[in-house]
């Protein structure tokens, strides 16, 4: 006899009337409409239903289950090499319940998860389990009458497994809340709660990737012997109704008049009042430059010595078969600004050595990918704006390989991120670093083709530096330092806002200098995704005066440290000679440690009233 799982509605009293909101179910599939023995997807498909795949997307396949008929009921069978998807349409508001039954004999294993991005090994997932097995994120034991889950963090939950009976789960996914419970219903018990997480968290927590619920997957894990099980009674239920967030701005323009070698800011306040999480990605966009033949190169990594291998540093993951990896480095604006900012990027390299054991690391006949990526959200990229393929024919050992982009890439203020992915052979290393210290964004790294990025340094053994990944721009600069903001992109609760501090400065510019630019804010609300914010900068002699205040600062010239004599002191912004901002850092004491190289620096001391002064430090 099948279970039936009863939907509830809410209801709310207003008026006097009364008005409910009825769950709408999206899929119910309990399989009886198909015919024993044919595959699921063909049999989903033939019934008009499109939401059955496989992992690679062949319905048909041997990845494809088979529709049973078992204890009464059809149900869907799946054994070892079935990879199942149902597909659930990359929602990104709402509340929704995923429900299901699951039948393991006795002795035998299984798997499902939820994936924020189905893209078959390039996927992102939001939750695993396994059912009569252990895993520690690598490897998996036999556990009879267990199982684990990885949800928002590495094994977070264990969950009964009980054999040769139904047991029913209920995934409940709040996107507008960003969080999850998983719940568990033994054979003849009441429904517990088993867990709770952070929804826009990868199942191991190790980064935040999105709130989207795009799709699940049933997978028999381990082996024809000791993998098989039942599922049955599909249903997706949309529990709320329609969600979106809604957001605003509180400033048109930004117009600025300040005198020369001084600074100011402003804080643009965003807020959410729609009834799901609003998410936004901001920059400054400086515009276009004049064009022109000169060309600069900007990248993160140590010169290599090819005679000697110094800087160069080989690295290969430990793979049982061919993988895709996808390396590169982010460049924010900030690193940019000074040099190439309002060029093109025409051009991208990587190294490619051979090493002591032979080989360039890279799985013979298959290429390198050479991707530019615009500014995402979570400190992950955001779109494709160029790719090129190089060839594996036409990969060169113990030499920086190049591709030239078919268009050029605008680069107007938006953090960018330069990649390569390559199919890295077995026992090969193909990531060719620098060995220096890695900077942040500078080792950048994905696997499977697909899912987040994270940074080498925190993961792997050792800190092997940067990526020896770099990028040529072409064309002649605008001036760019003269604006920055304090953060990049944010998330924000229904009803909750958040802040954007823009900063100028007319540190090096003269009385008379106009300089004009756009805060531009991505958003998620449909109905306003972008908001354009003009910037106007004014120096001259009838500029506004924020603070009159001169500290003394000695030494000066400094070898390291610095006291400021005063009151009242908040927090020092350090801008090098260029006017870009080096560091911001809170006050404790009058004693401030320059940690940086010799040169030029403008300390913009900010008091706690929030009134700013710039003075002239010389490190020597």
């Amino acid at each position: 006899m099948k279970k039936v799982s009863l939907l509830l509605a809410t209801a709310v009293l207003a008026c006097g009337s009364l008005f409910a909101q009825e769950p709408e179910v999206l899929i119910g599939d309990d399989f009886e409409k198909y015919t024993p023995g044919n595959k699921i997807a063909v049999e989903a498909a033939a019934a008009g239903n499109d939401w059955w795949t496989t992992w690679t997307s062949h319905p048909g396949s041997n990845e494809d289950g088979v529709v049973a008929e078992f204890q009464g009921t059809k149900c869907g069978h799946l054994t070892y090499n079935n990879d199942q998807v149902l597909l659930l349409g990359n929602e990104e508001n709402g509340i929704y319940d995923l429900e299901f039954d699951i039948l393991v004999p006795q002795g035998k294993n299984g798997y499902f998860n939820i994936l924020h991005n189905f893209a078959g090994g390039a996927s992102t997932w939001a939750m695993q389990c396994y059912l009569h097995m252990t895993n520690d994120g690598q490897n998996s034991t036999q556990n009879p009458g267990h199982g684990t889950i990885h949800a928002g963090s590495n094994s977070t939950a264990d969950v009964p497994c009980v054999y040769d009976a139904w047991m029913h789960f209920r995934l409940h996914v709040d996107t507008d809340n960003d969080v999850a419970e998983y719940y568990y219903t033994a054979p003849g018990e009441s429904e517990i709660l088993v867990c709770t997480w952070q929804w826009s968290l990868d199942s191991f927590g190790e980064n935040t990737v999105g709130r989207t619920l795009s799709a699940m997957d049933f997978y028999p894990p381990e082996n024809a012997a000791t993998s098989e099980y039942y599922l049955d009674n599909f249903t997706y239920t949309k529990v709320s109704g329609e969600s979106a967030p809604v957001l605003s701005v509180d400033a048109d323009e930004f117009y600025f008049e300040i005198e020369e070698d001084d600074m100011a800011s402003e804080t643009l306040t965003i807020s959410n009042t729609g009834n799901s999480i609003g998410d936004y990605i901001a920059y400054i966009d400086f515009g276009e430059g004049q064009g022109g033949s000169a060309s600069q190169q900007i990248y993160y990594d140590v010169e290599p010595n090819f005679e000697t291998g110094d800087n160069i540093s080989l690295v290969g993951l430990t793979i049982e078969e061919p993988e895709l990896i996808e390396v590169g480095a982010v460049f924010s604006a900030n690193s940019y600004a000074g040099a190439v900012m309002g060029t093109k990027i025409t051009k991208a390299q990587y190294l490619i050595c051979e090493s002591s054991s032979g080989g360039n690391g890279i799985e013979p006949n298959t290429p390198l990918t050479f991707r530019i990526y615009g500014q995402g959200l979570y400190g992950q990229p955001g779109a494709v704006l160029a790719e090129k393929v190089l060839p594996y024919n036409q990969i060169v050992n113990n030499e920086w390989n190049t591709v030239t982009f078919d268009t050029p890439v605008d680069l107007t203020g938006y953090n960018v991120w330069a990649t390569v992915e390559y199919t890295q052979a077995v026992d090969g290393y193909a990531m060719c670093f620098d060995g220096s210290t890695a900077v942040p964004g500078g080792d950048m790294y994905r696997t499977k083709g697909g899912g987040a990025f994270n940074s080498a340094s925190a993961n792997f053994s050792s800190d092997y530096g940067n990526f020896h990944i770099r990028i040529t721009c072409q064309g002649t600069p605008v001036p760019a330092t003269w604006a920055t903001i304090n953060k990049a992109d944010g998330s924000m609760m229904a009803g909750a806002e958040d802040e954007i501090t823009l900063t100028v400065n007319s540190i090096g510019l003269s009385n008379g200098d106009v300089y004009n630019a756009t805060l531009i804010i991505n958003s998620n609300d449909p109905e306003t995704p972008v908001f354009e914010l003009p910037i106007t900068l004014q120096v001259g002699d009838n500029a506004v005066v924020e603070n009159s205040s001169v500290y003394n600062i000695y030494p000066n010239p400094t070898t390291s440290k610095v006291t400021i004599d005063g009151e009242n002191i908040n927090s020092v912004a350090i801008y090098n000679v260029a006017g870009q901002l080096v560091r911001v850092q809170k006050l404790t004491s009058n004693v401030l440690d320059m940690n940086v190289e010799a040169g030029v620096y403008f300390l913009n001391i900010i008091d706690n009233n929030g009134n700013s002064t710039v003075q002239r430090v010389v490190v020597e």
